[in-house]
């Protein structure tokens, strides 16, 4: 006979749950304050003290913020930044991973040293040369000089060489008794078998890429070269009015939207690749 090996939840967990949904609630309080306030009219913004709820629901924020500014076009350029970005880091960050956890070269080692260094360096110590080196190749206001400079990523290079190392090293000993190439190993047995890497990885490339601010701040002059993030500053800069912060509020829901779809989408692989980053070096 089968007995149930279920354990009742205990006081305690009842606490713990009880205690995360408070945090949970919490972090997500802001991102409701704004959702809300992208339905109020604008009397109801300034009202004090203010209402958490809207009075009298208006859909015309949204309105503001898609035609005060080209902002179908920041999305634009912000999808094609952020797809361009996260595709060549996972697939330079695949085969950099792959080189420094299965194959042997001289110098392999110091070389990735050299990689993991690189995450010492300030982003803002590399920013004057890179606009001089981007602007001397002619590559100012283009998706080149978006891109280019984030095309690989040395912290992606180290979190899958953590998956890739998982990987039991006598499947590529039978692989190449086998016959099989390096090549064909790494596409057909390590690249299926860390979807869950490869997978949180792109989803920190996605947001990394697509919440950029300054770099596309100095790199770009034309307003039609502009991304999301900056053409949300537009809408602080009325000096007729002031801020309307209603539109401000639906332009910021319009630009997360990406970002919380990517997560609810993916969260199973973004979990799991936290949970299992760094399990074997």
């Amino acid at each position: 006979m089968q007995t149930d090996t279920k354990q009742p939840f205990s006081s305690q967990d009842h606490i713990l749950n009880v205690v995360l949904l408070l945090i949970g609630l919490l972090v997500a309080l802001p991102i409701l304050i704004a959702l809300l306030t992208s339905f109020k009219v604008p009397k109801e913004v300034v009202t004090y003290p203010p209402q958490m709820f809207p009075t009298e629901w208006t859909t015309e924020n949204y309105v503001t913020a898609w035609n005060s500014n080209p902002f179908g076009r920041f999305l634009v350029n912000s999808f094609i930044q952020t797809g361009l970005i996260t595709l060549g880091q996972v697939v330079f960050s695949v085969l950099a991973a792959f080189a420094f956890s299965s194959l042997r070269f001289p110098g392999r080692d110091v070389m990735f040293y050299f990689i993991l260094g690189s995450l010492m360096i300030p982003f803002e110590l590399t920013v004057i040369p890179n606009v001089r080196l981007i602007n001397g190749w002619g590559w100012g206001n283009t998706y080149q000089g978006l891109v280019v400079p984030f095309m690989a990523s040395a912290f992606g290079v180290f979190m899958l060489r953590q998956f890739f190392l998982s990987v039991p090293k006598e499947l590529h000993e039978a692989a190449v008794i086998d016959g099989a190439s390096n090549w064909w190993y790494l596409w057909h047995v390590m690249v299926p078998l860390s979807r869950g890497g490869i997978g949180a990885f792109s989803i920190f490339a996605f947001l990394s890429a697509y919440n950029q601010y300054f770099w596309p701040l100095v790199i770009t002059n034309d307003v039609e070269m502009r991304t999301t993030q900056i053409g949300i500053r537009f809408f602080l800069v009325n000096v007729e009015r002031g801020a309307d912060w209603g539109a401000v509020m639906a332009a910021t829901i319009i630009v997360s939207a990406p970002t919380l779809l990517a997560f609810f989408v993916a969260q199973k692989q973004l979990v799991r690749g936290i949970a299992m980053t760094g399990l074997k070096g």
